[in-house]
């Protein structure tokens, strides 16, 4: 609710600038002035860059004194917004043997009033002055982890501008969904059994929130040499910030094609194996902070440099859920005899993963990075595990 608020006011006061809207309400108190925030651009066209606040600033990095930045603020718009839609679709699909329809409706208003909103800049031109001739500790265990080779997609930014509430703000959210599925079997000559069900949510939710909590912010790359000398970098592209790049057609239809074969392994995968996966997945879509926790597991398996061993332990992890989707999913990988060795076949067992044969992991970080579209995670919603019998059954 938070980050659909913080997505919408960056869209109304810089719909083609830097700003960058928060995402969470815990990143949100790790934006101070010259906060370190991690950025990794998009593998795929549809993907957008992913920013992670450290917790850290610049200056607890440095060797030496502390630099003061110097600061400007000023108020930038008292804001408040109504947001209200309604979506609604059906399908009927059948044959001679088996018909199947599938239907859901649904509604929700969003209401923020955020009040005045202030804009706090750094100045970068005195900053990259105090900077001149000054170094980071390549010992700092922040940059020990983010500088070894298998972490190079990551980029060091620091937040140079942010725009935060004055007083208390109120979030308002409500919804409702519906949503009704269908299987007609022919059976034994004209006999015909129907199976339906319905679905059905209805969510209200209040959300206050305190003064001086940061909604977006901008920042400048942080060139760090071999040496420990760093150096600005000032324009967005450098930045990592996502540029408005054009895709030629050609290669949007690679990509696209490329991922249908992906996820074609998935719909492969045997019944004892694909009915759980779905079901752990649908909730995991209902939580977008899991959902997040999921992609970035799955992508330290599917992209790290070399072979590692994954174990997990769940029953002592704050994300059990997230650990038991990826121990089935790791099992269910029996697509090739070279793509993992299992250690052992008990929940938490250790495996070894190739990085060169790993079809369903890909296929599943591919799925559940589109699934980090809100207009995705709607589906959760209205979906009931019939949905899963309805795959079955065309399957």
């Amino acid at each position: 609710m938070f980050d659909k608020v913080t997505q919408r006011l960056v869209r109304q006061i810089d719909p083609d600038g830097d700003l960058i809207a928060v995402s969470s309400l815990i990143d949100s108190g790790k934006l101070q002035p010259l906060a370190v925030v991690m950025n990794r651009r998009s593998r795929r066209f549809w993907q957008t860059t992913k920013y992670r606040p450290t917790g850290f600033t610049l200056n607890q990095l440095l060797q030496g004194e502390y630099i003061q930045p110097e600061l400007d603020q000023k108020e930038l718009v008292t804001y408040q917004e109504t947001h209200q839609g309604n979506v609604s679709g059906y399908l009927e699909a059948g044959g001679s043997v088996l018909s199947v329809s599938v239907g859901g409706s649904g509604g929700s208003a969003l209401f923020s009033s955020l009040g005045m909103l202030h804009k706090e800049t750094v100045n970068v031109f005195k900053l990259i002055k105090d900077s001149k001739q000054r170094k980071v500790d390549l010992h700092h265990p922040l940059l020990k982890q983010m500088l070894d080779t298998s972490k190079q997609k990551w980029e060091f930014t620091v937040v140079t501008t942010r725009v935060f509430n004055t007083s208390e703000s109120k979030i308002k959210y409500s919804s409702i969904m519906e949503g009704s599925s269908g299987i007609t079997p022919q059976l034994v000559g004209n006999i015909k059994a129907k199976v339906s069900g319905k679905a059905h949510s209805h969510t209200n939710c209040v959300m206050k929130i305190p003064a001086n909590t940061v909604m977006a912010y901008k920042i400048s790359g942080l060139d760090i040499k071999s040496d420990g000398q760093y150096e600005f970098i000032l324009r967005g592209h450098f930045c990592g910030i996502q540029s408005h790049q054009a895709y030629p057609l050609s290669g949007v239809k690679t990509e696209l094609e490329e991922v249908k074969s992906l996820l074609c392994v998935l719909a492969g995968l045997p019944h004892q194996s694909r009915s759980p996966l779905l079901l752990q997945l649908r909730q995991i879509l209902l939580d977008r902070e899991h959902l997040s926790v999921l992609e970035d597991r799955l992508e330290e398996l599917v992209y790290d440099d070399a072979p590692s061993l994954y174990h997990s332990s769940y029953s002592h992890s704050p994300h059990q859920i997230i650990d038991t989707f990826l121990d089935l999913l790791i099992q269910s990988d029996t697509t090739s005899e070279t793509s993992l060795s299992t250690e052992s076949t008990n929940p938490g067992a250790s495996m070894r993963l190739s990085k060169q044969n790993q079809p369903v992991l890909v296929a599943m970080y591919n799925l559940v990075c589109a699934a980090m579209d809100d207009g995705l995670l709607s589906l959760a919603d209205i979906c009931s595990s019939q949905v899963s019998c309805l795959l079955d059954s065309l399957h």
